[in-house]
């Protein structure tokens, strides 16, 4: 089965951060995604060929579980250092 023209954006929030995620596909089953956490795009690691929905949105999600994790670990870092 074919899937052109495929897009698909989630938006929730996790840890107190606001997210979006989107899933494109041009054309023939080759999906992609983006992410953005509170309105700032994450990276995007890049992968082989996606060829399936599920895991196209599994590593978004990943992505932007690993920025948030990384925010707070900044964050964390950060208030002990300024004192």
């Amino acid at each position: 089965m074919k899937t052109e023209g495929f897009r698909h954006t989630m938006r929730d929030t996790m840890g107190g951060h606001t997210y979006v995620v989107t899933i494109t596909s041009p054309t023939d089953e080759v999906f992609r995604y983006s992410a953005t956490v509170d309105g700032v795009d994450i990276e995007v690691r890049e992968m082989s060929v996606i060829r399936n929905k599920g895991d196209a949105m599994q590593l978004a999600l990943a992505a932007v579980e690993r920025h948030i994790a990384d925010l707070s670990h900044k964050i964390a870092r950060d208030s002990t250092t300024v004192s």
